[in-house]
């Protein structure tokens, strides 16, 4: 294994100069995670194969669909079931977090219907800035949103976090305020709001943090045997 790599989400924004221009910036297991550009209006549009989820970054985007219409602030996010039409939109420019299946998944029946349909549901909308603030255990992940077979998951607090020894999947740790340390045998990385890395499958690491740190963990769902 390798050191792992310090990314930001604002620095991989500033190298996309047109509107919903695109760049991949990390895969956490099947999950491409891409950050483009939403100035303008995008035509509508469905995935048969795969959800979308949307996280806003910087500004503000118009995430319209056929289970309604949500207006994502930075650090709000929606997830977009695969069959629904929706298209984003904003006049101005934001920078949005994109994560979707990087193939067509294995579709599952039970567990993983096979899509969505117009008018199923309602399209929600997530702050993970609101849910923190819920939160009453310090270093306890709490899930917010699927995609496919991963999760998103929020947590605060301070010191060393209870990890995976080796990490069972990849997982991908994004700070949304504070200071993290990410440690393996090979490296180490301090880590601000706005940056993150992925910590590979198989990767013996450690992670710390120092007061009024609030994290972003991207990690494929543990299923258990019932």
């Amino acid at each position: 294994m390798t050191g792992l790599q310090k990314l930001n989400v604002s620095q991989a924004a500033a190298r996309l100069d047109e509107p919903f221009s695109m760049i991949h910036v990390a895969s956490v297991g099947d999950i491409l995670v891409s950050v483009y550009i939403c100035q303008g209006t995008l035509e509508w549009h469905r995935h048969l194969d795969n959800d979308e989820l949307f996280w806003t970054h910087e500004g503000t985007i118009l995430l319209e669909s056929e289970w309604g219409e949500v207006r994502l602030r930075p650090d709000e996010l929606a997830v977009v079931p695969k069959g629904v039409g929706h298209r984003s939109g904003s006049g101005l420019r934001a920078s949005v977090l994109l994560m979707r299946c990087g193939f067509a998944p294995e579709r599952r029946n039970g567990r993983r219907r096979l899509y969505a349909v117009a008018g199923e549901a309602k399209l929600k909308r997530i702050s993970l800035h609101d849910v923190i603030q819920r939160l009453k255990s310090p270093l306890n992940f709490q899930t917010v949103a699927e995609v496919e077979d991963s999760i998103v998951q929020v947590a605060w607090g301070e010191g060393t976090w209870p990890v995976d020894i080796p990490a069972s999947h990849d997982v991908m740790l994004l700070v949304l305020n504070g200071t993290a340390t990410v440690r393996v045998p090979q490296s180490m990385l301090h880590l601000h709001s706005g940056d993150f890395t992925v910590v590979p499958q198989g990767a013996i690491y450690q992670l710390s943090t120092t007061q009024g740190t609030a994290l972003v963990r991207l990690t494929r769902e543990e299923i258990r045997e019932e």
